[in-house]
């Protein structure tokens, strides 16, 4: 689509420096690769490093206080583009750049290359945890998800099992998250 729009569309990724070593190498190699392709209408912005803050209880509570802290940094190097910006598309992790999208009143998308069925689990744990009173990995009943079967407990994600833990919050925050989005590119074959 890039390569025939003559030039009427182009695409900015915004790249957040690897918060763990062994990923430098490779994002750069990505990079790189992308640089030397050919196709003009993609360019990459680097933004600065944040503090990383510690402190964190597990994995996802630790990326998503990182994409948080990029915040500023994304509303500047959006700020800063010479050109008009139709939309903000962000990966399913990000959600914390709706929040600029928002600021700065362009639609924002979540990218979601999962499928549509962990898409509307994602969508459907909002009120699921009001919904049931006990920890969902003794469940005796199937949970009820739009657009699909009944699901047993035991098929659900190991971020949801355990209401105590952050990652449970983690993954009910993401789905609010996904709230605030214009709408979601989903990977509907998946």
């Amino acid at each position: 689509m890039l390569r025939d729009s003559s030039g009427a569309l182009s695409i900015t990724v915004l790249l957040m420096p690897a918060p763990m070593l062994e990923a430098v190498v490779d994002i750069a190699a990505e990079v790189k690769r992308e640089e030397v392709s050919g196709v003009n209408d993609i360019s990459i912005r680097h933004l600065p490093a944040v503090n990383i803050s510690t402190g964190h209880t597990s994995f996802e509570e630790w990326i998503s206080r990182i994409l948080q802290s990029h915040g500023p940094n994304m509303r500047a190097a959006i700020a800063e583009l010479n050109c008009s910006v139709a939309a903000l598309v962000t990966d399913i992790f990000c959600t914390p750049a709706l929040e600029v999208s928002r600021e700065l009143s362009m639609p924002g998308y979540v990218y979601f290359p999962c499928s549509a069925s962990m898409l509307a689990l994602l969508l459907r744990s909002l009120g699921l945890g009001e919904e049931v009173a006990v920890e969902f990995e003794v469940m005796d009943d199937a949970i009820r998800i739009p657009g699909l079967s009944p699901v047993p407990s035991s098929a659900l994600p190991m971020t949801m099992l355990d209401r105590k833990k952050s990652t449970y919050d983690w993954f009910v925050s993401t789905g609010r998250g996904y709230m605030n989005a214009t709408g979601v590119i989903v990977n509907t074959v998946a």
